[in-house]
């Protein structure tokens, strides 16, 4: 793992930069989204190894080994992770404030940070384009003046170290003019190079590299290509990234090949950012890379709803076409059954008035049968009095009908006892009181006889009082 290096001029280089920003815009008239690359001194990297575990597993070992070997609270940095091969993870993280303020720069600038990504991504993202097939270890080194990145690459992973040491002042010959400082620079960048091709090979199987290049602002330092060789014995050559681009027709192809070893971690940033669909380190700050992740699904958000709609569609389009047809002959029918209905809505009104003179009818037939019904009834009772003989009626009072009864008449009359005065136990008296009561009763207009009373109180005459139902069927 390496140290963080001390922090760039805070103040001054950000409006240096900014101010940078501001001419490059001027000069191509464009503005947008933008990678921002880190230098190496200014990113912590950790390689650690996971073991295979589902994803929450991973996820869950790599929070823990970055809360273990970040020596910052995580609340203070910003971090993230991605494979590099094999169970190997890089770890990457840099002070949230300092990066914080770098983006605030860019965008003062107009440009829209996208992507934050380590120096290191940048060198590997170029080398890939330069070379995208390998099938050996090779060993890119990044010179810069404060730092230097050594990057081991293979087919399908690679190791990264950075060191705090940079060839700032070295390009300087010595008093002898043969260049001194050259020869210890390469000193010191070969004892770390065996270091760590010695610590990669044993923690993680690397072989040693068979080809280094160069690159970066202190590569082309007079002398150190041809110290390494003579120190290393392997074969050492510049990065040319000049291949790996497409020039404009107002540019020299000698332009960008002078500038070859300062564009590599350009161009890189360039291809990381062309490579959408590829996972790579984004140390963006958290409020930015939420909102970028937002405006990453905008457009997938907006398919998916433009693709619900276009499978709605066919659905509402057949729909339509089977409403509009059913509109059409529910039309069709209405007006088939209009005249139906015109028709049916007269018989409805000839069913009401048949059926008003049907109740007038019955209302007419009720009042006949009522005015003939006293006179009907006053025949019935003289016939079958008249059949009895010597009987006579002396009263005949109606009894209004209680709340759903029936209507009721008291009667008062008197009978000749011909058997003998007094004697009203004599069987001739006795068979004709009950005559005359089941004559009464077998009557069609009357229900029944009630309190029936007699009076043997004048010789030869039997005097009765009783109370005659009249039948409803035949009301008075």
């Amino acid at each position: 793992m390496e140290k963080f290096g001390p922090a760039p001029a805070d103040g001054a280089w950000l409006e240096q930069t900014r101010q940078s920003l501001l001419v490059l815009r001027t000069r191509l008239r464009a503005s947008g989204p933008a990678v921002v690359i880190l230098p190496p001194h200014a990113v912590l990297t950790k390689f650690i190894k996971v073991p295979p575990v589902t994803a929450a597993k991973r996820e869950q070992v790599v929070r823990f080994e970055a809360a273990q070997g970040i020596p910052f609270p995580l609340h203070d940095v910003v971090w993230d992770s991605m494979e590099s091969g094999g169970p190997d993870v890089l770890l990457a993280a840099a002070k949230l404030e300092s990066v914080r303020r770098l983006c605030a720069a860019v965008q003062a600038a107009g440009f829209a940070p996208r992507l934050v990504v380590p120096s290191p991504l940048a060198t590997l993202a170029a080398f890939r384009q330069v070379h995208p097939v390998l099938r050996q270890c090779e060993l890119v080194l990044n010179l810069g003046a404060r730092s230097t990145t050594l990057l081991l690459i293979e087919p399908d992973r690679f190791a990264i170290r950075t060191l705090a040491l940079g060839g700032d002042g070295l390009s300087v010959p010595d008093a002898g003019g043969q260049g001194g400082g050259a020869e210890l620079f390469a000193t010191h960048l070969v004892r770390e190079i065996s270091r760590t091709t010695l610590y990669f090979g044993r923690q993680s199987n690397f072989a040693g590299p068979t080809r280094i290049h160069l690159t970066g602002g202190c590569a082309g330092i007079a002398g150190l290509a041809e110290a390494l060789i003579v120190k290393l014995k392997l074969p050492v050559a510049w990065l040319d990234v000049s291949n790996a681009v497409t020039m404009g027709c107002d540019v020299q192809r000698s332009d960008i090949v002078a500038q070859s070893l300062v564009l590599t971690d350009l161009i890189g940033g360039a291809a990381i950012g062309g490579q959408c669909a590829r996972r790579f380190l984004n140390l963006l700050p958290p409020e930015r890379l939420g909102r970028e992740k937002l405006r990453r699904r905008l457009p997938w958000l907006a398919m998916a709803a433009a693709l619900a709609m276009a499978a709605l569609v066919l659905p509402i389009a057949h729909f339509r076409s089977l409403t509009t047809e059913a509109q059409r002959k529910t039309a069709a029918i209405e007006r088939a059954i209009a005249p139906l209905r015109v028709r049916e809505a007269r018989l409805r009104s000839q069913l009401r008035q048949l059926d008003d003179l049907r109740l007038e009818l019955l209302q007419l037939h009720g009042a006949r049968a009522q005015r003939s019904s006293w006179l009907n009834l006053l025949a019935d009772l003289q016939g079958r009095l008249v059949q009895i003989e010597d009987v006579w009626l002396d009263r005949l009072q109606f009894i209004p009908a209680a709340a759903g009864g029936p209507a009721k008449l008291s009667v008062s009359g008197r009978m000749l006892d011909r058997a003998g005065p007094g004697d009203t136990r004599a069987p001739d008296a006795r068979q004709r009181v009950q005559a005359l009561f089941s004559r009464l009763v077998d009557s069609p207009f009357v229900a029944a006889i009630e309190a029936e009373r007699f009076d043997v109180g004048q010789p030869g005459i039997l005097k009765f009082d009783f109370v005659l139902v009249v039948d409803a069927q035949h009301p008075l």
